[in-house]
């Protein structure tokens, strides 16, 4: 079985043949074995031209003699359709919306009314058009098969479609419109769409949809997934606002029917809030449209690029539960000049992350994560999903807070739930009326009258909000705290122990042991030095870097700037081999230099969060000062560590001490961390842990001995950022937030122990 992840490898820049073999390489050498070629932002390589298929061909290449799998995506960047703009330069083939009310009744409109912001004013295909989607295909999936037919089915496992959407030019009164929707609604309900519309029929929007809907699954959908069936590859990719109620209605008309048509249905959810509102909502939906082939869910995208891998594991279990087996990670950048476009948010999984090894131990929970998708439970109730109450007022916003709330409160009181369609019948089914009630088979909403058994309980024998449970019907439980409270919860009346985004299943200890602590000084070697960005917002081209003594340092400045230090200029004779992989080719380094005691300006301009223009490399611990300009101030590095200690860094730090094994020491155990730990004995790797519990065995030849005991630990590369806090609420304008880092990532440990006999 190969992993189950698979990451989206934002191709950038001119890759050699070369280059590309090193980078997937990594990915397998750190359990990555399957990659999705995603054209994005960045590239320099004209979009299907031969020279893109050339560059293709290696990434086939190389995952072939690695038993790797590629995944390809169907255009470049987002939304899927258009072919890298070959399908909307052809003007019948632009997507149309029609206006049904008001004075411009009848008007046809095909610009982007859809988040303008993003996309700018622009056309977006016609995925209700048979010519325009047979156009995108022949652009598209059969470009790929005429060059690379041998590797379909083997190599190539599927091609994912991103974000389609017939609702892009659609705005207040509009709907998706396409040339013969009269006839199609007239065999539908047996009334002409012209009249309903004008006189405003009760049904007339519920009708439109329906027909406009069933437009898209055959047209679109069914086309593609024809299409892949017949070259042996899996169809796959997600739909858009598949986490809104209301507005996936004029996005994609009955989600649940359509989405269950693609032969690996999938959802969005780059941002990876635990506590949103929605979250619980949109993972019912792919559990209903999974299919004999399973799902997939993008998940990690907008980051933060520290998250750590006890969150990501808890999203993949929590996804798996929900039947998704197939985990696409956004994003592994070739390089990152990706974020000149895309500057507000950023997620990098490659071997840019100094931790990036723990994608080892991530692989294989996933494995055993996706061995639950084979196992079902029993719902203790239904929730229609409301789309025929979205359906009739398609044009008049209508608020589901109500009903996100109830989700989560059944969630979290552990009652086992489900989405029905409109067309099945369900019981006990929960309803959103016209009304804005929340009814049970038709009744006034009573949440006594569901059935539930309690799994998790607290102290107080109450059900803690934030705690995830699924009990499968083979009697397999599962516990995730997702934003629960980290102390002792009551599971099945034991007594166990939820740190943060910990995951239980029922396996427990095999044995009781005793706990013995250790107390010992640590010394600290640095295995790198530490990198700082000079930050630079908004308007501002000066900031302050501080240190209390002369301190060698040398510049990393990108190439598409200069930098001065002190109003003389910063040069950069050197490349920047330091710098984490995917950085490397876009920035020069300066030779060392002393930078003087007290304060000194860095000039620059052009700085971006997620691509600074300037970094600073040296022997110096640092942290950045928030002010009217950003300000760093630079010292020295700890040399001798406890467990009270923090230590705020970038790249690898270890930790050695001397001291004596106690007799029937069983294994050892490090609290009060979250990063990548690796933990030696005299040299011997006891092996690496990316998550709690952070549990090593020890050998019994070490009993009664005095060890050098070494612990190194990883950070992500977020600390070269700086404080990205500071950023957020600065910064003038912000196109997308990414989702913010919740804690402040530092080295170390709280406490050590010996679990003896």
């Amino acid at each position: 079985m190969k992993s189950p992840l698979i990451t989206m490898i934002a191709i950038t820049g001119k890759p050699t043949k070369s280059y590309i073999y090193d980078y997937m390489k990594s990915l397998k050498d750190n359990g990555i074995e399957q990659a999705m070629l995603y054209p994005r932002s960045g590239c320099e390589t004209e979009y299907l031209s031969e020279e893109w298929f050339s560059t293709i061909g290696h990434f086939i290449d190389s995952a072939k003699e690695l038993d790797m799998y590629i995944w390809l995506y169907d255009d470049f960047n987002w939304p899927s359709g258009d072919a890298g703009g070959r399908v909307t330069a052809v003007p019948e083939y632009r997507l149309k919306a029609i206006s049904t009310r008001g004075d411009a009744l009848g008007q046809i409109t095909h610009k982007s009314q859809h988040n303008a912001g993003l996309f700018g004013e622009k056309f977006f295909p016609d995925l209700l058009s048979a010519h325009a989607v047979e156009y995108f295909i022949k652009c598209t999936h059969e470009e790929y098969y005429k060059r690379f037919a041998s590797y379909f089915g083997a190599v190539i496992k599927g091609i994912f479609t991103d974000e389609p959407s017939i609702g892009y030019c659609c705005k207040d009164g509009c709907i998706p419109y396409y040339d013969g929707i009269g006839v199609d609604y007239f065999d539908f309900c047996g009334r002409d769409f012209f009249d309903d519309m004008k006189n405003c029929h009760v049904d007339f929007y519920l009708n439109a949809i329906s027909v406009i809907s069933e437009r898209f699954r055959t047209n679109y959908i069914e086309r593609l997934r024809k299409w892949c069936d017949s070259h042996n590859i899996l169809m796959t990719g997600h739909l858009l606002c598949d986490d809104e109620m209301f507005w996936t209605v004029q996005h994609n008309g009955r989600l649940l029917k359509n989405l269950s048509h693609f032969a690996l249905p999938g959802i969005d959810d780059i941002e990876t809030y635990f506590d949103s509102k929605k979250e619980l909502a949109l993972f019912g939906v792919i559990e209903y449209a999974s299919g004999e082939n399973g799902a997939m869910a993008e998940l990690f995208a907008l980051g933060p690029c520290d998250m750590s891998y006890a969150k990501k594991r808890a999203m993949i279990y929590f996804a798996a539960c929900h039947k998704i087996n197939h985990y696409f990670l956004a994003i592994s950048h070739l390089d990152m000049r990706g974020n000149y476009k895309v500057k507000d948010y950023f997620n990098d999984i490659s071997p840019s992350q100094p931790d990036f090894l723990g994608m080892k131990e991530l692989s294989r929970e996933a494995k055993a994560a996706a061995m639950l998708t084979k196992m079902d439970y029993t719902p203790d109730v239904y929730i229609r999903y409301p789309y025929d109450i979205c359906a009739k007022n398609v044009t008049e916003w209508i608020d589901f807070e109500p009903l996100y709330q109830l989700i989560n409160t059944l969630t979290y009181r552990q009652i086992q739930w489900k989405y029905t369609d409109g067309e099945e019948e369900r019981a006990p089914v929960i309803e959103f009326n016209e009304n804005g009630e929340i009814t049970l088979d038709k009744n006034p909403f009573d949440m006594d009258r569901i059935p539930r058994k309690i799994t998790v309980t607290d102290e107080n024998n109450d059900t803690p909000t934030g705690i995830f449970v699924r009990r499968f019907d083979n009697g397999e439980v599962v516990v995730i705290n997702l934003f629960a409270e980290e102390k002792e919860y009551f599971i099945e009346g034991k007594k166990i122990f939820l740190g943060k985004y910990d995951v239980y299943s029922l396996k427990p200890a095999l044995f009781d042991a005793d706990e013995k602590e250790i107390c010992a000084s640590f010394k600290v070697r640095y295995r790198n030095e530490n990198l700082i960005r000079a930050m630079h917002v908004n308007s501002a081209d000066v900031s302050k870097l501080c240190s209390p003594t002369d301190t060698e340092v040398s510049f990393f400045v990108r190439k598409d700037t200069d930098a001065y230090l002190n109003g003389e200029k910063i040069r950069c004779p050197r490349d920047a081999d330091e710098l984490p992989f995917g950085m490397r080719n876009l920035y020069m380094c300066s030779d060392k230099c002393l930078l003087k005691s007290g304060t000194n300006t860095i000039s620059t301009s052009e700085d971006l969060k997620y691509l600074p223009s300037v970094l600073i490399s040296g022997d110096f611990c640092c942290r950045s000062v928030n002010g009217d300009v950003c300000k760093v101030e630079l010292g020295p590095r700890k040399t001798e560590y406890t467990c009270k200690d923090k230590i705020y860094d970038y790249g690898a730090v270890e930790f050695t001490a001397e001291l004596l094994i106690p007799k029937g020491a069983l294994r050892l155990e490090l609290y009060g961390t979250d990063m990548l730990t690796q933990v030696y004995l005299n040299g011997a790797l006891l092996g690496d842990r990316a998550f709690a519990p952070y549990e090593f065995d020890i050998p019994r030849e070490a009993w009664g001995k005095n060890v050098e005991l070494k612990i190194v630990q990883y950070s992500s590369i977020a600390p070269i950022f700086g404080d990205v806090d500071f950023w957020d609420k600065t910064v003038e304008s912000c196109g997308w937030r990414g989702t913010p880092s919740t804690e402040n990532k530092h080295f170390g440990f709280s406490r050590i122990t010996f679990k003896t006999k």
